[in-house]
């Protein structure tokens, strides 16, 4: 336990060591540079983000940005797990499906951005292209999960003849849990970078892209470096939020060993 707490004040300690280095590499460059229109202030950067922060019209474009940004994640994950489902039960499928997932990893985002403007909106080919880039990063991490189960567990249930029920909520959830979990921070986080890049391409009004393009357009060097910094922010909390919920896991697994111990007794 105390080697656990210590690592996180490790851990806290370097995180903070990390945002100073950063903080005092912008310092120098801005007084290197002395350039407003290419490296702003501190001040004014800080400034612009307590403007954003009481700005309804940045609340509105933050919304929309990160409910197109779940959308696209949550059918992403969906589709994860009807193709994972398939593939379990039918090799030639995941045969089949393993070339269009491999097209898809390699497909340049700004490429499909630009097609999907000619087919479709400002405002839909963000969520496309969003879903297009993590679904075959949710699927494949949905393989490796459901490939890493021990075979003997899954062997020992076909002898006792385990009910495919049985199966999926005594096996197969609780064991994928933990992974997926553990990823769901990360890939909500990566989804809505990927959102915000293809909004600025796309110049969709009202969204933090569209926020972003336009600073870039008027020149407004600040305000683009403030929209920047509460997205970054607010992406590491999405990480570090989603990420602890591994302890739903951590927890559940260990009611069942005490379950169990006390069943033996």
């Amino acid at each position: 336990m105390k080697t656990r707490f210590g690592g996180k004040k490790l851990n806290i300690a370097f995180s903070f060591l990390a945002v100073i280095v950063m903080w005092a590499g912008w310092l120098i460059a801005y007084y290197t540079v002395r350039n407003d229109y290419v490296i702003p202030s501190f001040v004014d950067t800080v400034t612009g983000i307590g403007r954003n922060l009481i700005d309804g019209q940045f609340w509105r474009a933050f919304g929309a940005t990160i409910l197109r940004t779940l959308y696209s994640w949550a059918v992403a994950f969906a589709l994860s797990l009807v193709c994972l489902s398939l593939s379990a039960l039918s090799d030639k499928f995941r045969r089949f499906l393993a070339p269009f997932v491999s097209v898809l990893r390699t497909l340049p985002t700004m490429a499909i951005t630009l097609m999907l403007l000619i087919w479709t909106s400002p405002k839909v080919a963000p969520t496309v292209v969003a879903f297009l880039m993590i679904f075959p990063l949710s699927y494949t991490q949905l393989c490796a999960s459901f490939g890493g189960i021990d075979k003997k567990i899954i062997e020992m249930a076909e002898v006792y003849k385990v009910s495919r029920r049985d199966k999926l909520c005594k096996i197969y959830i609780p064991l994928m849990l933990p992974d997926i979990f553990a990823q769901t921070g990360a890939n909500i986080s990566l989804t809505l970078k990927v959102m915000i890049s293809a909004e600025v391409l796309a110049g969709t009004f009202g969204s933090v892209g569209g926020l972003m393009y336009a600073a870039s357009m008027y020149s407004r060097i600040d305000e683009l470096f403030a929209v920047t910094i509460l997205m970054l922010v607010f992406g590491g909390l999405i990480e570090y939020a989603l990420g602890n919920l591994t302890r739903i896991t951590d927890v559940w697994v260990k009611g069942r060993g005490k379950t169990r111990k006390g069943g033996g007794a």
